[in-house]
C-alpha cells in the first residue's frame, strides 16, 4: 500500500497544474509566501517544501528583494546534436515561430571576418532573426555569409524560407558539420530589448560555425539566448 502523499507535494502539484493549464502565465509573480501559506492552510515551512519542489523543476524562480515568479520555458539543449537552432526547439515538441527583423550587407568584423575565412572587413551578408515560443522571444540569430553568397540569398524570400533550405535548394551547398562555442555574457540593449530583457540581463551566446562536405566555412552564427531560457545538457557514460 502506498504511503501518503505528503501536504508539501500535493501543494506542489497544484500550482505546477496552474501552470501547464495557463492559468500562471511565464512571468507571473506569485503571492507572497504568507498569502500562499493561507491560501492552502498550512506553515510557512511546508509551503516552502512545495515551492523548492517547483524550483528545483525550473518551474519557477526567486528573484532576492522582488519575490517568486513562474519561470519562462528554457531550452534543453543537447550540444552534441548538430540540428538548427528553430529544429532543436521543434525537437521538445515546441511551437516556433521565426520572426524576420531584417537583413543587409555590412562590413565584417574579425571574429566574423576569421570563422569564414575573409579578409577583415570584407562583404558580409547580414540576416537576424527571433525565435518565439508560444509568442515570447526565446532567442535572437545573426546569421553571416560571405558576400558573394548573400547576393543569391538576398532575393529569396526569407520570411518563408529557412536560411538552410534556401542555401540547399537555391545554391546547392549543405552543412556536413559545425563548430560551437558558448559563452556567458550580459545582454546589450540593442539585443535585450528584442529578448523582452531588461540591459545587462545575463545571457549565453552561442558562437557556431558551419562548414559544407568539401569542409569550406558557409555560415556563422551569433545567437543570444536569456539565461533563464537555457541549460546545457550531455549524457555521459564512464569507460
Amino acid at each position: 500500500m502506498l504511503g501518503r502523499v505528503p501536504r508539501y507535494y500535493r501543494i506542489a502539484e497544484a500550482l505546477r497544474e496552474r501552470i501547464r493549464d495557463g492559468e500562471l502565465r511565464p512571468g507571473t509573480r506569485l503571492d507572497n509566501q504568507r498569502a500562499l501559506a493561507r491560501q492552502f492552510g498550512v506553515t510557512l515551512m511546508t509551503l516552502r517544501q512545495a515551492l523548492e519542489v517547483l524550483e528545483r523543476d525550473n518551474l519557477i524562480a526567486r528573484r532576492h528583494g522582488l519575490g517568486t515568479f513562474v519561470a519562462a520555458p528554457s531550452i534543453d539543449y543537447d550540444i552534441l546534436q548538430l540540428r538548427r537552432f528553430a529544429g532543436d526547439l521543434l525537437a521538445l515538441g515546441e511551437c516556433v515561430d521565426t520572426r524576420l527583423l531584417g537583413s543587409r550587407f555590412a562590413a565584417s568584423d574579425r571574429r566574423v571576418a576569421a570563422a569564414l575565412g575573409l579578409s577583415r572587413d570584407a562583404r558580409v551578408f547580414v540576416l537576424e532573426r527571433l525565435r518565439l515560443i508560444d509568442g515570447r522571444p526565446m532567442s535572437l540569430q545573426r546569421s553571416f555569409l560571405p558576400g558573394a553568397v548573400g547576393e543569391e540569398i538576398a532575393r529569396t524570400d526569407l520570411a518563408s524560407t529557412p536560411l538552410g533550405e534556401a542555401l540547399e535548394f537555391k545554391l546547392g551547398i549543405t552543412v556536413a558539420r559545425a563548430r560551437e562555442t558558448v559563452f556567458a555574457v550580459r545582454l546589450k540593449r540593442r539585443e535585450a530589448r528584442e529578448l523582452g530583457c531588461a540591459g545587462g540581463a545575463p545571457a549565453f551566446e552561442s558562437e557556431r560555425v558551419s562548414f559544407d562536405p568539401a569542409g569550406h566555412p558557409v555560415v556563422f552564427d551569433r545567437v543570444y539566448i536569456p539565461g533563464d531560457r537555457f541549460r546545457i545538457t550531455r549524457e555521459l557514460h564512464y569507460p
